[in-house]
């Protein structure tokens, strides 16, 4: 699926034409860079967290400025291996207790052109991963890495190709958060 396909699946046409034609500036670039040291400062360094630390992140931004901000969820592939597999989407919280549901696949940010994830490092790092997998994100990345943010032709030349396949809305984020909260 295309980033504007999925998009759609929460937004209007308007509102996705404002997330695929927004540019970043300095500052806003800036902000964002500060916003995922601050995530990454104050969520717990474990694995498998990327919906928990997408959500606080992209709530941190809208709340904080205009960037029109999306939560994407999909599949992630490093080299050619594919490290996460999105098989559907996150459960909707109303459907029932959001927190204890299973899900598999990857969640990140898209904004201005950007791909961002601040959750890959701390799974390869803290994660049950095969140990051929964690020395190649090493090799290629070094060691400490926080957050990755850029677009997906840069992410390729680093061998991380994102894929998207959904969307969350606001009520899918504010679950999230309100879980962390509890």
């Amino acid at each position: 699926m295309t980033l504007r396909q999925v998009l759609l699946q929460n937004f209007s046409i308007a509102e996705t034409e404002m997330y695929l034609g927004y540019l970043l500036n300095h500052e806003e670039i800036e902000f964002i860079k500060m916003t995922a040291t601050e995530v990454l400062k104050n969520m717990p360094q474990t694995a498998f967290n990327c919906t928990k630390i997408s959500a606080i992140w992209a709530a941190i931004i809208q709340d904080n400025s205009t960037i029109p901000v999306a939560v994407i969820c999909g599949d992630l592939q490093f080299m050619d291996r594919k490290v996460f597999v999105c098989n559907g989407p996150l459960p909707d919280p109303e459907l029932g207790n959001f927190e204890d549901l299973m899900w598999n696949g990857h969640c990140w940010l898209e904004f201005g052109g950007l791909i961002a994830d601040a959750s890959f490092f701390r799974t390869i790092y803290f994660g049950d991963v095969p140990t051929q997998l964690r020395a190649k994100v090493i090799e290629k990345f070094g060691e400490g890495r926080g957050s990755l943010i850029g677009n997906s032709h840069l992410l390729k030349m680093y061998d991380l190709t994102y894929s998207p396949k959904y969307c969350l809305n606001n009520r899918q984020v504010d679950a999230i958060i309100n879980g962390i909260e509890r």
